[in-house]
């Protein structure tokens, strides 16, 4: 018998009540939406209703002429040479490019855009806004998408609040914005930021009649990262869903700490400490950490006189580095700013699922059904992050129903095991599924 009787362990404990309500309040785990393995940036005068199909046409054309088979893809990208991994990654970065190029669109008025007399961001704030409504509507645009305005600096806020505006108005339209909005914020120095623009947010919303539209938050200033934990309490106490995503934002950052441009990138020492600060703070809360961009981009003398084939690989060997490294790190997602460096992305990432994954399989497989026995010898956490990688492998299309089901799986549990929630994998946060061809995006 035990020496303390329930209501003495009750009375002690009774202290732990609002701490655990706290600690549930501040890490409600994962919220089950797919996270999209890259963000494509666009500046918004390039933004068209055809522009994620002629982004996918661009990579394939890249592809036949610098990958146009698996070993050649491998070399290019330095991947995996064994023949029959090299074909399944060549294989798959094919289907990609066809069926989903690009899962995240982001419309830029940003740095990507630059300053430009107001008469001409006004237009195309609203040009923009009207090409994604007809994205949407011819089925070519991905299930999330967005607006990178200004940042809330003094000398810019006025002007990022009405182009804000502008294109809201206009994707709202007169039945309201296609699904799948999310707005990224950056520059952000101070979690009052985040808050007023969510305020202003919330005022949109209510006048055009819009349901809550998520969040991202640039993480590309020394003050940000300082106030990361700050940032992230805010945005959760904004509410379920509002801030979904951290991105870092490399020259940025690493430029407001001195690091010189040759220097400049997501593997930068600095640039991994901030990274690293982001992942510790959006642990356990389901809001998404992002890696940076790459800088090198894969164009041939089509593009740009004196380019060359050589130049192409370069760079996709370069962008498959900082891919691999990144999912190393537990980073699966990072910017895109070419359609050259599609094929580089989508090859790296199958490489990464590829690897381990039939190992992970069994290993999980045997964790499952030794947890139903009692007799588990891997640790809870090493379930979760073996259905983790099992779950991405899923969400890209590298894995099945039929040989998770030969491997003793399914996907109920292995989403148990990962910790991801299942009750919303077809709601607006959702990603393109692999399943819509030419990169459209699934019905919601």
């Amino acid at each position: 018998m035990p020496t303390l009787p329930p209501e003495v362990v009750a009375r002690l404990t009774a202290a732990l009540d609002p701490v655990d309500a706290a600690l549930a309040d501040r890490h409600p785990g994962d919220t089950g939406a797919r996270q999209p393995v890259h963000t494509c940036y666009l500046p918004a005068d390039q933004m068209f209703p055809d522009v994620v199909l002629a982004w996918g046409e661009r990579a394939r054309t890249l592809l036949a002429a610098y990958g146009a088979d698996p070993a050649t893809l491998a070399a290019a990208t330095g991947g995996d040479r064994r023949p029959d991994v090299a074909a399944a990654v060549h294989a798959h970065t094919r289907r990609a490019l066809t069926v989903e190029p690009i899962q995240d669109l982001r419309v830029d008025l940003e740095d990507g855009y630059g300053l430009r007399p107001d008469h001409a961001e006004d237009a195309d704030a609203v040009s923009a806004a009207e090409a994604v409504r007809a994205a949407s509507a011819a089925g070519a645009l991905p299930a999330r998408y967005g607006l990178r305005p200004k940042s809330l600096d003094p000398l810019v806020r006025a002007r990022g609040l009405r182009s804000l505006d502008l294109f809201l108005t206009a994707l709202a339209g007169d039945d309201g914005p296609p699904p799948g909005l999310v707005l990224t914020l950056p520059k952000v120095g101070d979690p009052r930021q985040l808050r007023v623009f969510a305020d202003v947010l919330a005022e949109l919303e209510q006048r055009l009649g819009l349901d809550p539209v998520s969040i991202e938050v640039q993480i590309e200033t020394p003050a940000a990262v300082l106030a990361l934990p700050a940032l992230v309490r805010t945005g959760l106490d904004l509410g379920p869903g509002r801030l979904v995503g951290l991105h870092v934002g490399t020259y940025d950052y690493s430029a407001a700490l001195g690091v010189t441009a040759g220097h400049q990138a997501s593997d930068h020492p600095a640039v991994e400490y901030a990274t690293t600060m982001m992942q510790l703070a959006a642990a356990g809360t389901g809001i998404h950490v992002a890696d940076g961009s790459s800088n090198l981009l894969p164009v041939d003398g089509d593009e740009r006189p004196g380019a060359s084939g050589d130049d192409v690989r370069r760079a996709w060997r370069r962008h498959a580095e900082l891919v691999r490294r990144a999912w190393h790190r537990g980073l699966y997602q990072g910017w895109d700013l070419h359609p050259g460096q599609l094929v580089s992305r989508h090859a790296a990432v199958a490489g990464c699922l590829l690897a381990g994954l039939d190992g992970a399989l069994a290993r999980l497989a045997a964790y499952a059904a030794a947890r139903q026995s009692g007799a588990v010898a891997d640790e809870p956490a090493t379930g979760r992050a073996l259905a983790g990688h099992v779950l991405r492998a899923l969400d890209a299309g590298l894995l099945d129903d039929p040989r998770l089901a030969a491997a003793g799986l399914d996907r109920a549990t292995v989403a148990r095991l990962g910790g991801r929630k299942t009750h919303n994998t077809a709601t607006t946060h959702d990603h393109t599924r692999p399943d819509k061809p030419n990169g459209g995006s699934s019905s919601h």
